[in-house]
């Protein structure tokens, strides 16, 4: 539970008076709605919201939009997105999941097909709805662009590279070269999962947590995970930080923490799609994080034989007769270099090789018990579609 002062009473709780007259939208709500679509305010933690999480909500609020689909005339899924562009003929482009537009299933797995007779409903912040365009969906990452039209241009989503690299040098002086437009993000920092609501009066909902170093149970391994808990009807939605940048896309798993994709990975999808026109995902052949993530016993190995290495990330798992395996990447190597840019996070080690799909990459590596740094050439491939992220069906 989160402290205050050492006191675990939270100073936002205010007592309501009882209030015993509804309107029409509320008591639809509690007899048709509650049930089969909760808001995030059912969770009790989301009912208190403090000052900064309220000043990021109304930051990011105009760029959140709750949406419908269908397969003909059946609702097939609602979820919500973060508007993130707008061209000057007042398209606007929104970031959400691609369980909003998937094949029904009775399966646990998810099918990587677009259900049939596909309709999308946007519907913005004063509840004005539109038709959504697919501009490019992403089964792998789970992602879907839509496109609207609106008669008016609408607010985009100030967006955040998130730098996550964090050095074990208790002595270091802060660095101060982050790329434009990137925020630090560290374990404990305070982050809101939003999303809004598709029926009247289309409200906006907040779920605030914090960033944590555990690992999501899902299937796709460059998913973070933060402590808000959100609804389903939530997925697709922004997760922000208390500047109300928008730092990542949220997805529901059915448990007391969320998955997020970080912005970084969507913007280098985005990006590489608007150049190449299609999508691609490099096939790595290996699992790892941050330096800083790992176990203090292996950090301390490392650090024995290379004590100026205070980041770096960690390979923690190598596949058997994958491109990293052929290359002599082992477990516990620390990735400190690529190519010629040095490496503090898997973030941004994963943007370097997904833009070098393709073509062979040097790796430096510090391996524990070696007195020098090792140089190995890696192949990045191509995923292949057996190599594609599964994904669960949650109703």
């Amino acid at each position: 539970m989160q402290t205050y002062n050492g006191n675990s009473k939270n100073p936002w709780n205010r007592k309501l008076f009882p209030n015993f007259e509804y309107s029409d939208e509320e008591i639809n709500y509690f007899d048709e709605l509650v049930e089969k679509r909760p808001k995030f305010c059912e969770y009790s933690r989301n009912t208190t919201l403090d000052i900064n999480t309220k000043r990021a909500a109304l930051r990011i609020s105009p760029s959140v939009v709750a949406l419908i689909s269908y397969s003909g005339e059946e609702e097939l899924c609602q979820g919500c997105g973060t508007i993130i562009e707008v061209d000057n003929d007042n398209n606007n482009f929104v970031f959400t999941s691609a369980n909003l537009i998937r094949r029904p299933t009775r399966e646990y797995i998810v099918e990587n097909n677009l259900a049939d007779n596909l309709k999308v409903l946007v519907i913005v912040a004063d509840g004005k709805s539109y038709g959504g365009e697919i501009v490019v969906h992403d089964f792998h990452y789970n992602i879907l662009v839509l496109r609207f039209q609106s008669p008016l241009p609408l607010r985009a989503a100030s967006l955040a590279h998130i730098n996550d690299s964090l050095s074990l040098c208790v002595t270091e002086e802060r660095s101060f070269e982050l790329r434009p437009h990137a925020v630090k993000l560290v374990p404990g920092d305070p982050v809101v999962a939003f999303g809004r609501y598709s029926t009247s009066p289309f409200d906006i909902m907040a779920a605030p947590g914090i960033f944590s170093t555990d690992r999501s149970l899902l299937d796709c391994k460059e998913l973070r995970l933060a402590t808000c808990i959100i609804t389903r009807c939530g997925e697709g939605g922004p997760l922000v930080n208390l500047s109300g940048q928008v730092i990542g896309m949220t997805y529901y798993d059915f448990s007391d923490d969320t998955p997020f994709l970080p912005i970084n990975i969507m913007l280098k999808w985005w990006e590489l799609y608007k150049s190449r026109g299609k999508c691609c995902h490099p096939s790595l052949g290996f699992e790892a994080t941050n330096l800083y993530a790992a176990e203090l016993h292996i950090i301390e190995r490392v650090l024995k034989s290379f004590p100026n290495i205070w980041k770096g990330v960690i390979v923690e798992k190598v596949a058997s007769g994958s491109a990293a395996h052929s290359s002599g990447l082992l477990r516990d190597d620390v990735i400190v270099q690529c190519g010629d840019t040095k490496v503090e996070s898997f973030l941004e080690l994963l943007e370097i090789l997904w833009a070098r799909v393709g073509d062979s990459v040097e790796l430096v590596i510090a391996r524990a018990n070696h007195e020098t740094l090792i140089h190995l050439n890696l192949t990045v491939a191509e995923a292949k579609t057996e190599e594609l992220n599964s994904w669960p069906r949650w109703d």
